[in-house]
């Protein structure tokens, strides 16, 4: 299907920048054509662009024709100009080599390493709300600006999960937003233009900073290996891990110094800003509906009850916890937007498509389709999780950590994370409110709620 009305030269990117979310105008051509496999809009210059729409032109794109697509390459340039040549941003067998290098780090065993650094942070979650009440006249109630304080514990939780060192923003009260969250770097994209001076500094400044601590990585493993001393894979960091697999015989031997700065830039980047902004549209839900959060603290209080301090496999067993989560992540993906372009002619359900041809790959798109999520697609329903339909199950029906070979390496640490942190959360605060009307950044790559305040109190 076409979408009408393009302008002339600019086709709809003005109507997509002015749209009052990155994924809205995205939204409002899925419910005019919800049965149409894919839906065709112009942009600048006229070009063509072809938007998903069905379950299985999803899964034709992501993965039965994935390596007929590549990112477009001023995607690639951006991204790289922003958080380095990592494996977001490689093709090809230089992607698979990457993903195959990095699967051991991301692999479960390794990321439950890492519980501990998530139940700390969960706790400096805890300590800022504290702060944020005391803060208050009567100390009875706070008001925390979500984006802000999650940014912050994330950042932290990617740097020692990354690089083995503890950023301490959480517990900083110097953190503006500003400057210091390397996550700002992506939103230069998102019409940050006039701080584009700022951020390029800042980027030369992080890639140096990386760039010395890969070379002192290296020398430490190197000596310890030379000495008879070394054991591999002692620490939970990415960087070590990428160190010791850079080495002769290892899987990544011959990655060069510039390739692992992008894997850490990336890390850092994507790790952290879509993790803070589930988090901040958890609240938001539990903010606005109390029963939601009276069910989640009661399923959480039962277990707390019995194991005062619960490991992740028994937080992995609370099903409403793991319900609403899915129903946050289906309701607002923290992705935006997945851009494809195919590399040689083929044919996508049914129609042609000449090589070159741009694509867009929009989560919202098949998460609120009301053809795949009913009629109450746009209502906040966490038990819809308990009886799935077959469209409803499909990997493709929400795309939250993308799809096929270029699914999210960060997923299962994400899921670990998530979990964790509502837990600690929801066990000893209440969420009132929203305090203020607050904006969507767009464009953006990510769907962060700017500016959502939360009134809180702790329970009693």
């Amino acid at each position: 299907m076409d979408v009408a009305d393009n302008h002339f030269f600019f086709g709809q990117a003005i109507n997509l920048f002015r749209a009052d979310s990155p994924t809205s105008l995205y939204v409002k051509w899925m419910r005019e054509f919800p049965d149409a496999p894919l839906i065709r809009y112009l942009t600048v210059a006229n070009i063509e662009v072809l938007v998903c729409n069905s379950l299985n032109c999803h899964k034709e794109v992501m993965q039965t024709k994935s390596y007929s697509f590549r990112k477009p390459d001023w995607w690639t340039r951006t991204v790289d100009a922003i958080a380095g040549e990592g494996v977001l941003s490689m093709e090809g067998d230089k992607h698979r080599a990457a993903r195959r290098m990095l699967a051991g780090p991301f692999s479960l065993s390794n990321v439950r390493k890492l519980e501990p650094v998530f139940q700390a942070k969960a706790k400096d979650i805890g300590l800022a709300f504290d702060r944020a009440i005391a803060a208050n006249d009567s100390g009875k109630c706070g008001v925390i600006n979500c984006t802000d304080t999650f940014t912050r514990a994330t950042l932290d939780i990617v740097g020692i999960a990354t690089l083995g060192v503890d950023l301490a923003n959480i517990t900083s009260t110097t953190f503006g937003g500003s400057g210091n969250d390397p996550g700002e770097k992506d939103r230069v994209a998102g019409g940050k233009a006039e701080n584009y001076t700022f951020h390029q500094v800042y980027c030369d400044w992080l890639n140096s900073t990386l760039t010395q601590m890969i070379r002192t990585r290296r020398r430490q493993v190197t000596e310890a290996m030379s000495a008879g001393k070394y054991v591999q894979s002692e620490t939970h960091d990415f960087l070590t891990y990428i160190i010791e697999e850079s080495m002769p015989g290892g899987l990544a031997e011959g990655t060069t110094e510039k390739e692992i700065v992008g894997h850490l830039l990336q890390f850092l980047a994507a790790g952290h800003d879509t993790s803070a902004n589930a988090l901040s549209w958890g609240l938001y839900i539990m903010a606005n509906r109390q029963d939601i959060q009276s069910k989640l603290r009661d399923e959480i209080t039962a277990l707390v009850a019995q194991v005062p301090e619960p490991t992740f496999t028994e937080i992995d067993r609370l099903k409403y916890l793991d319900y609403f989560i899915k129903e946050t992540l289906r309701m607002f993906p923290p992705g935006t937007w997945l851009p494809r372009q195919t590399t040689e002619d083929l044919t996508i359900q049914g129609v042609p498509v000449p090589k070159g041809t741009l694509f867009d790959i929009i989560p919202s798109m098949t998460s609120l389709n009301p053809l795949i999520w009913g009629d109450d697609a746009d209502e906040i329903k966490p038990s819809r999780w308990e009886h799935l339909t077959e469209e409803q199950s499909s990997p493709f029906a929400i795309e939250v950590f993308s799809n096929g070979p270029r699914i999210c390496l960060g997923r299962l640490f994400a899921h670990l994370e998530l979990k964790t942190i509502f837990v600690e959360m929801i066990r000893n605060y209440r969420f009132l409110n929203v305090v203020k009307p607050f904006t969507l950044e767009n464009p953006a790559f990510t769907l962060r709620p700017n500016g959502l305040q939360i009134r809180l109190e702790k329970v009693a």
